[in-house]
């Protein structure tokens, strides 16, 4: 009997390590992860955020919060349910914008973008909208805009001011 146990456990730890080895579909044809790093070793979740929309920025916080917080941070690969009010007296939307993914250029995959869920067209002055969607794998700070004519400035350095935030994914 504790031969065959002894066996059997033998058995079992060998095919261990090969059961939790990474695959071949996660390296490209160079051998490089094509899987991006995660710095704090935490994944996914479930967060609510609540975000307004004024005719002068964003505030993370419910309505009347006195908040003028206007960056975002969850963890990547995390579900979020997002609220976005517009407060403002002009139509407002919510865009974030996709940043390099860091992957090898092999991967195929040169940016990390938000689901087209997280998006959120113009808001009538006084509406709220409520979407879900899943955060990218990717770490990093993504910048947000409203897309609405007026709404931000870019100087000839590149620097985008107005109705701006980070959706920054640790």
């Amino acid at each position: 009997m504790k031969a065959a146990f002894r066996v059997l456990f033998l058995g079992f730890a060998l095919a261990l390590p090969s059961a939790c080895s990474s695959d071949a579909s996660d390296k490209n044809d160079d051998g490089d992860s094509c899987q991006p790093d995660d710095q704090d070793g935490v994944l996914g979740g479930t967060n609510t955020v609540l975000l307004n929309v004024s005719d002068t920025g964003f505030a993370v916080g419910g309505v009347d919060s006195g908040s003028t917080q206007p960056n975002i941070t969850v963890q990547n690969s995390s579900t979020v349910k997002l609220t976005v009010t517009n407060v403002g007296t002009t139509p407002h939307s919510f865009v974030v914008a996709c940043i390099p993914s860091g992957l090898p250029a092999s991967c195929n995959l040169p940016t990390s973008c938000f689901p087209e869920a997280a998006h959120i067209p113009a808001l009538d002055p006084g509406a709220k909208v409520s979407v879900t969607f899943m955060t990218p794998p990717v770490e990093g700070a993504y910048p947000f805009t409203s897309d609405v004519d007026g709404d931000t400035t870019t100087d000839k350095d590149g620097n985008v001011t107005g109705l701006v935030g980070e959706f920054n994914l640790m």
